[in-house]
């Protein structure tokens, strides 16, 4: 990508859509700071939670619980506010009776909407969805 530069204002969605190779996934990846851009600057403002890819952050030996405090963890969550979103994560993930279940042995499903229930739980002034809500939803461009 060459010669990129845009601006998003607050309450605007916006949705990325090209071709396969086009550089979408990229370009989400560099505005989550997975990445760093081999040239050029990338400036975002404002506390960013990214769901780029299926099962990203989730570790399948570890049952949902497990992984939520892990992943919140991984996305800035203190403990105690984990804990206290606990019960809204697991009940908007639909996963109650499976949630001391390694997650290896749900299904890609049920992987995507426990990353998508952790993800969307942080209060970040930025979400960032990829392809991941593809599986099984219908959905196949880039949201940003």
């Amino acid at each position: 990508m060459d010669d990129v530069n845009f601006s998003i204002e607050p309450g605007e969605v916006v949705g990325i859509i090209g071709h396969n190779g086009a550089g979408k996934s990229t370009l989400l990846k560099l505005l989550a700071n997975i990445s760093n851009p081999s040239s050029g600057s990338i400036q975002v403002k404002g506390k960013v939670a990214p769901l780029i890819e299926v099962g990203a952050g989730l570790v399948g030996d570890l049952t949902g619980r497990e992984n939520i405090y892990l992943n919140g963890a991984i996305l800035g969550i203190a403990k105690a506010e984990i804990k206290r979103k606990f019960d809204d994560i697991v009940a908007f993930a639909e996963l109650e009776e499976f949630i001391d279940t390694p997650i290896k042995r749900y299904s890609s499903g049920m992987q995507v909407r426990l990353g998508f229930s952790i993800a969307t739980s942080v209060e970040s002034d930025i979400l960032i969805v990829d392809e991941v809500l593809a599986v099984g939803s219908g959905v196949s461009a880039e949201m940003l």
